[in-house]
């Protein structure tokens, strides 16, 4: 079960219960609710007329049954569903766990709280019930933060999160992925314009060859041919190195663009991608 009680201070136990009813007192909700812990709950998965909340931060500290190693994790998920009846209310809450890393069989263990940390929990419930069952208007700055009052270091274990395993944790990253993917999707569509446009400009250089330079002294013959001015014999045209000539490498400078877009595309994906991991 989870630890279901918070030293405050002068050393009395309070109860997630107790909390609970101060935080409803406090924002003047005079109908009765009841808190029930719920371990069979799934998000997602509501009845009509019930509602869903998930505390997706808040700072946990485990011990495990086996080899009583302790450690902290600052991604502790608690899920909420509530639901109002007339007169009163009840929810139902899930603590998902965490297994030990040190041990071959672990257990899933549950998670002990500060008072802080439960205060700011039922603080944000009782927000939502507002929300969700008094209409009363609601901002994200009216949700409060879980305050982090001890160091934590290290990546989340996904791997030994529980709701991890069922795909809750990794819902909340689902909106970035789709936003990288769909930045992702425009850079090669940019791509493929890039292209498109290399090979029509390709195709009309070959059609249509680049004018030839004529040095400036050169003068039309009464037979149309082409003679310097003050020289007898014919001379070769000359060609002037131009942008517009077919021997310009317009594929080598396309295909090294394209090269650095897609390259700066996959870094800019992977950077997005473990910065929300």
């Amino acid at each position: 079960m989870v630890t279901a009680t918070s030293t405050a201070p002068g050393g009395t136990m309070m109860s997630w219960q107790d909390i609970f009813k101060e935080k409803l007192a406090e924002m003047h909700v005079t109908e009765q609710w009841m808190l029930q812990e719920d371990d069979t709950l799934k998000a997602k998965a509501l009845s009509p007329h019930w509602k869903e909340f998930v505390q997706r931060r808040a700072l946990g500290r485990f011990q495990c049954s086996q080899c009583c190693h302790k450690w902290t994790s600052a991604k502790v998920l608690i899920l909420f569903h509530m639901r109002q009846c007339p007169g009163w209310g009840v929810i139902r809450m899930r603590v998902f766990r965490q297994e030990c890393r040190r041990c071959p069989n672990p257990q899933l263990e549950y998670p002990g709280f500060s008072l802080e940390t439960v205060e700011r929990i039922l603080h944000n419930l009782v927000v939502k019930i507002l929300q969700y069952f008094y209409n009363k208007p609601v901002q994200s700055s009216d949700l409060l933060e879980v305050a982090v009052d001890i160091p934590v270091t290290g990546p989340h274990d996904s791997a030994r999160c529980e709701a991890c395993r069922l795909g809750i944790c990794n819902k909340s990253r689902q909106a970035p992925a789709l936003d990288t993917w769909k930045a992702w999707k425009a850079l090669r569509d940019a791509w493929k314009a890039l292209t498109d446009a290399n090979k029509d400009r390709t195709h009309h250089t070959k059609s249509s060859p680049a004018p030839e330079c004529v040095d400036r002294e050169c003068l039309l013959d009464a037979d149309g041919s082409l003679k310097r001015q003050g020289s007898g014999p014919h001379t070769a045209l000359t060609h002037c190195p131009s942008p517009c000539s077919s021997n310009f490498p317009w594929k080598r400078y396309c295909c090294i663009g394209s090269s650095l877009l897609f390259v700066l595309a996959m870094i800019i994906f992977f950077v997005v991608y473990f910065t929300r991991m």
